[in-house]
C-alpha cells in the first residue's frame, strides 16, 4: 500500500509496506522508505506550529487601503498608455518619455507588491483589451526581469517594451482583430504586419531604448525559426525579444478574446512548457515559472477535498502551496464571508480551473487579502 505523508518542514513519499511499523527509528523509517526526502530548514524547529487564520476586518485596513492606491496607479497608468495608443493611431507615432516615465511607474508598483499588483491586472475585465494586454505584458516582464537578477534601468525597459509590444496593431482594423472566428491566410498576413508596423512608429518617435525596439521586433520569433517576421532561430533572437516572446505568449493564452476563451495560468504556463527548447528558450522559461510561480497570483484552483478558490499571493518556502482564498464550498456554492487558508497546511491543490464563471466579490475578497512579507 502507497503512503505518503505531508507535514510542515519535511515531505516524504513510500511505497513500502514497513514504512507503517512504529517501532523503527525514524533514520531507519527514513533509509527503507523514502525514495525522496525535502527539508525546509525554516518550518523544521522543534515545537513551531504554524498557522493561518482569516485576519479580521479591522487588522487587514492597511491593505485594503494600498490596494486601492495600486488600483488608482494602474488607472493612470492605463489613461495614459490611452493617450499613447490614440497618438500612434492618428499620428503614427508615441511620446517615448510619456511611455517610459509609465514603465518607470508600473516597474515601482511591480517591485513593491508584485503579488497586489497580479492580483488586480487578473481581476480586471476584458474592456479595452489592448490596454490591458500591454499594462499584464508589461508587469509579467517586470516580474521575469527580477528574477533574471536585471537592474531597475533594464526592468523598465522590458516594462516599457512590454507596453509597446502590440502598438502596432494601431494599423490593423479593428474589425479585424475583433473578428470573432479564425482568420484566413490573407488576414492572418495583414494581423503579422503589426510587427513591422510598430518598429516604423518607434523609429518616427526616435530616441527610443535599443532594447524596446528588439522587443517589438522579435516577439514573435521563435528558437527553431518558425516565427516572424524575419525567421531568427537561436540566439540570432535577443535576449530581450527571447523574454518578450514568452511574456506574450502566456498573457495572450490567458485572456479571453473574441475568438477564444483564455485559459488558467497555471495552464498556460504548461501549454509553454510543451514549446522548450523549440519555440522558447528553456532556459528562461524556466526562470519565467519560477517568477510567477507554478500556480501564478489570480489562478482559480480546486484542492483535493473539493474546495474551490483563487491564489492571491505566492509562498517562496513552499512554491505549490501559494496562499489562496476559499469562494466555494466542495459543493459548489460561494461563501458568504471568503476564507484565507493556511498556506502550505490547509489542503493540497488537486488541479487549475478556468476563471469564475459567476462574479466573485472582489471587494469582499480584498478584505482579507494578506499584506506581502
Amino acid at each position: 500500500m502507497s503512503k505518503s505523508w505531508i507535514a510542515p518542514g519535511c515531505i516524504h513519499r513510500s511505497t513500502d509496506p514497513a514504512c507503517s511499523c512504529p517501532a523503527r527509528s525514524r533514520s531507519v523509517q527514513l533509509r527503507r522508505c523514502c525514495r525522496y526526502v525535502y527539508i525546509n530548514p525554516s518550518l523544521s524547529e522543534p515545537g513551531v506550529v504554524r498557522n493561518l487564520e482569516s485576519p479580521s476586518r479591522h487588522t487587514t485596513a492597511p491593505r485594503r487601503a494600498k490596494l486601492a492606491s495600486i488600483r488608482i496607479a494602474l488607472g493612470e497608468i492605463t489613461r495614459q498608455l490611452a493617450t499613447t495608443v490614440r497618438a500612434a493611431r492618428r499620428f503614427g507615432k508615441v511620446h517615448i518619455d510619456a511611455v517610459l516615465n509609465a514603465a518607470d511607474r508600473l516597474t515601482t508598483l511591480v517591485l513593491d507588491d508584485p503579488d497586489g499588483c497580479l492580483w488586480l491586472i487578473q481581476m480586471q475585465g476584458s474592456d479595452g483589451l489592448l490596454y490591458r494586454r500591454s499594462i499584464g505584458t508589461a508587469a509579467y516582464a517586470i516580474m521575469f526581469g527580477r528574477q533574471l537578477g536585471l537592474k531597475r534601468a533594464e526592468l523598465c525597459h522590458l516594462a516599457a517594451g512590454g507596453l509597446l509590444l502590440d502598438i502596432g496593431k494601431t494599423s490593423v482594423p479593428i474589425q479585424l482583430l475583433a473578428k470573432p472566428g479564425k482568420l484566413n491566410e490573407i488576414e492572418q498576413h495583414f494581423v503579422q504586419r503589426h510587427v513591422l508596423q510598430g518598429i516604423n512608429i518607434l523609429r518616427l518617435t526616435g530616441d527610443a531604448p535599443p532594447r524596446v525596439a528588439e522587443m517589438i521586433l522579435g516577439h514573435h520569433e521563435r528558437l527553431d525559426g518558425s516565427g516572424y517576421p524575419r525567421g531568427l532561430r537561436g540566439t540570432e533572437i535577443p535576449l530581450f525579444a527571447r523574454i518578450a516572446a514568452i511574456i506574450d505568449s502566456f498573457d495572450a493564452m490567458t485572456l479571453n478574446r473574441h475568438y477564444a476563451d483564455g485559459i488558467s495560468a497555471h495552464h498556460a504556463l504548461r501549454a509553454l512548457n510543451t514549446g522548450r527548447g523549440q519555440a522558447y528558450d528553456a532556459a528562461l522559461l524556466r526562470e519565467f515559472i519560477h517568477a510567477l510561480g507554478v500556480y501564478p497570483t489570480g489562478t482559480r484552483v480546486e484542492l483535493v477535498d473539493g474546495r474551490v478558490g483563487l491564489v492571491c499571493a505566492q509562498n517562496p518556502e513552499w512554491p505549490l502551496r501559494p496562499l489562496i482564498l476559499q469562494t466555494e464550498t466542495a459543493d459548489g456554492e460561494l461563501l458568504t464571508e471568503p476564507r484565507l487558508l493556511a498556506s502550505g497546511l490547509d489542503g493540497h491543490i488537486a488541479r487549475a480551473l478556468p476563471p469564475a464563471p459567476q462574479p466573485v466579490n472582489l471587494e469582499e475578497l480584498e478584505q482579507i487579502i494578506p499584506a506581502p512579507a
